[in-house]
């Protein structure tokens, strides 16, 4: 074939080269992306097998507790001094030990309904009362038992931890400083 101009026309698929194949990706070594993802995986994995052991360390003492709420039976002579010094040695090992070992009687009895959650209080304030009533009694009435021990595994389970002493030692600590202002002056500008 010849064009106009009297030159051979060559065939311009003939001037093409072969399709250069690229090499292939390799896995290895990783994008800067995926060894970021890599240490956010790893670092959230950590974070959780530390958490789930702290609580799990943290609320040993309610197991305990709940074990040996479980091993008191109505049969025994005095349950009801002995549901509370299940709830006092765990009490004692979660608040600070010198404001709740020396709790009693009606002090008791609030700190454990302070303890509580607020939807729990008024359906736990009749069995603790109970509870309470039937420790200072010269013979213990079995027919309660049950609900007592309800109770008392109860607040084992749903107890908040944050102090309620702490709480009250403001409180004081505002009265105080509102009894004396001086005192009150120097807190704030120092």
């Amino acid at each position: 074939m010849q064009s106009a101009q009297g030159m051979p026309q060559t065939d311009p698929l003939a001037q093409l080269k072969d399709v250069h194949v690229p090499d292939n990706v390799d896995v290895w070594p990783l994008d800067w992306g995926w060894w970021c993802l890599i240490v956010l995986c790893l670092a959230g994995t950590i974070s959780l097998i530390i958490y789930l052991v702290k609580k799990h360390k943290f609320n040993k003492p309610r197991r305990d507790a709940l074990k040996l709420l479980g091993s008191i039976s109505s049969a025994d002579e005095n349950w009801p001094m002995q549901i509370n010094n299940v709830l006092k040695r765990t009490a004692v090992t979660y608040f600070k030990p010198q404001e709740v070992a020396g709790l009693y009687g009606n002090s008791w009895h609030e700190f454990l309904l302070k303890t509580l959650p607020d939807r729990r209080k008024t359906t736990m304030s009749d069995s603790l009362s109970i509870l309470h009533s039937q420790q200072y009694a010269p013979k213990c009435d079995n027919k309660y038992f049950d609900e007592c021990i309800q109770a008392a595994n109860a607040w084992v389970k749903y107890f908040k931890v944050t102090s309620v002493m702490n709480n009250v030692e403001k409180q004081v600590a505002q009265k105080s400083s509102l009894l004396d202002p001086q005192k009150s002056q120097e807190a704030t500008h120092a």
